[in-house]
């Protein structure tokens, strides 16, 4: 491949790259406003009941926020350190264990008459037992995962070595 190709690969990927962080950027803006929406709401709401599940929702966007700086700092360069991933690795596990108990928690507290025969509290715990379920599957899943892009012009390696450039490379 030509250098030429080579520069207008590596142009077209940083252009790529740029694209995704102003998108992100973006939506960042966007969660940032509903979450000082949902502050204002909070305040001016005088049912517990209701500022909670405003709450819920304000922490969803809140998550949001952590989730798009994450993918941000990535792009950005700000790179997991391998000597980082052991410990991450053990806090996931730790917090997978929490969630499976709080799911099988969940779970029992749906088969109690209150929360079976109460439409609105049912489908709270449904939603609760469903969150633990995803946090749990993506804990799993995180802990697996590649955040950084094989350069396309690294060629060469053999397998063994392709496969530690990647275990330094994940999270």
């Amino acid at each position: 491949m030509s250098a030429a190709a080579r520069d207008m690969i590596r142009e077209r990927e940083e252009k790529e790259r740029l694209d995704a962080l102003n998108l992100l950027k973006e939506q960042l803006k966007v969660e940032e406003e509903l979450i000082a929406d949902y502050k204002k709401s909070e305040s001016e709401i005088n049912s517990k009941a209701v500022r909670h599940l405003l709450n819920m929702h304000h922490l969803d966007s809140q998550k949001h926020v952590y989730l798009i700086q994450t993918v941000i700092d990535v792009l950005e360069g700000n790179q997991i350190l391998s000597e980082e991933k052991e410990e991450l690795v053990e806090g996931l596990k730790r917090h997978m264990e929490i969630e499976k108990e709080s799911i099988d928690r969940a779970n029992r507290i749906l088969k109690n008459v209150w929360i079976r025969e109460t439409k609105g509290l049912n489908d709270l715990i449904k939603r609760l037992r469903d969150d633990e379920r995803e946090h749990h599957k993506a804990l799993q899943k995180l802990s697996t995962r590649h955040f950084f892009r094989q350069d396309p012009f690294e060629f060469g390696f053999s397998r063994g070595d392709r496969e530690k450039r990647f275990e330094r490379m994940r999270i």
